[in-house]
């Protein structure tokens, strides 16, 4: 049997056992096999039910959540804020409390929460997420953590300039990957005009794995990708590419800083022009491109302009994310390095944006298709 299959046949076997603990409006279920007379763990369900009815309120800060995580990830519990919500409701999933587990120190628990919803009208069940995260156990007192400390604590470190590197034990440190990534960054602060700032790298073999470093035991995009990650706050950098090298995501550390308003069109843009995406450079999605046009030639490239489409051609060349190349390239070739970073300062709509180098709705096929016969501009 599959381990989605079994983890389901566990959900639905936890929810039809379940006890409902005094928890409020979510309605917090609690696994008959925590036990409830034991004072740490009734402390930690009522600490978790009131850290729940809050949590939505505000990212950047929390009571029942530790403050050092707030100065070190900025929003530490951003991955569940807000999850209750669907088309549904805005708390149609509820949270369920399966296991507080031991970690091998007196003072910190495991919590592991389920995020479950009920439909009426299908009598369906339909599971959202498992998270994990950490009770520190102060006293009487219990303040809630972020799960990737203790989920990476036995990772490999490895510090290369201003990239901290904390290697998936899956794996083994490619160091020509780490030379390459500095030579990146050094010629990415080039650019920028800029000095390096101090990221950490999350280096893990596939996405399943950044997934269950950031707490999910389960979250439906873990399987739908073979490589992929993310650049967070706190200028995290997590690759599930089994490498060292992620310029791309890098990129986006760089423009949170020097750009914090940056639109999210005009930045996936720029990291792609610079970069590429995926395992392949910009040149190399630039010719596939071509490629998608001839097969395409109706395509109007006004549609693509969300970075959050998940609209491939032949697996591996994002159109949303090479419309937003092409835009940068031709503003970089026609006006210059100023105006594209005048793009990324402006804090406007994208076509309100577009209009400063003279692009619309009406003449962004053409101009971005002449842009695409010309030579690749590359940036210096």
């Amino acid at each position: 049997m599959k381990p989605i299959v079994l983890l389901l046949l566990s959900i639905t076997t936890f929810i039809c056992q379940a006890q409902t603990a005094d928890t409020g409006r979510l309605g917090l279920t609690v696994s008959p096999v925590i036990d409830q007379s034991n004072p740490t763990n009734k402390e930690i369900i009522k600490t978790l039910n009131l850290f729940l009815q809050t949590k939505n309120t505000s990212l950047t800060e929390n009571k029942y959540w530790h403050t050092d995580d707030f100065n070190r990830y900025v929003y530490p519990y951003l991955d569940i804020f807000h999850v209750e919500s669907s088309k549904y409701g805005e708390d149609f999933f509820k949270p369920s409390l399966m296991e507080i587990l031991p970690t091998g120190k007196e003072a910190q628990k495991i919590v592991k929460i389920a995020f479950i919803g009920y439909n009426e009208s299908t009598n369906e069940r339909q599971l959202k997420s498992i998270f994990n995260l950490i009770a520190n156990i102060e006293g009487e007192i219990i303040r809630f953590s972020r799960y990737l400390d203790y989920a990476t604590s036995s990772w490999r470190s490895h510090t290369a300039g201003s990239l901290h590197y904390k290697i998936s034990p899956n794996k083994t440190v490619n160091k020509t990957e780490v030379r390459k990534q500095a030579r990146e960054i050094k010629r990415l602060c080039a650019f920028f005009q800029t000095k390096p700032l101090h990221i950490t790298y999350y280096s893990c073999i596939n996405p399943k794995e950044v997934f269950e470093i950031k707490g999910f035991d389960y979250n439906p995009m873990m399987y739908v990708d073979q490589r992929g990650g993310l650049a967070d706050f706190g200028d995290l950098v997590f690759s599930g590419n089994n490498a060292e090298l992620y310029t791309h995501e890098v990129i986006h550390i760089y423009t949170k800083h020097l750009y914090p308003n940056i639109n999210k069109f005009i930045d996936e843009g720029i990291a792609t022009y610079i970069s590429g995406s995926g395992l392949y450079d910009y040149a190399w999605h630039r010719h596939k491109l071509k490629k998608w046009l001839l097969e395409n030639p109706e395509a109007d490239f006004a549609r693509f302009m969300d970075t959050y489409q998940r609209q491939y051609f032949e697996q591996e060349t994002s159109i949303p994310y090479l419309t937003a190349a092409l835009i940068c390239e031709r503003t970089y070739r026609m006006y210059g390095k100023e105006k594209l970073f005048a793009l990324m300062k402006s804090e406007q709509d994208i076509w309100i944006i577009l209009k400063e180098v003279g692009l619309n709705k009406d003449n962004i096929n053409e101009a971005l298709r002449q842009e695409l016969s010309k030579p690749l501009k590359p940036v210096r």
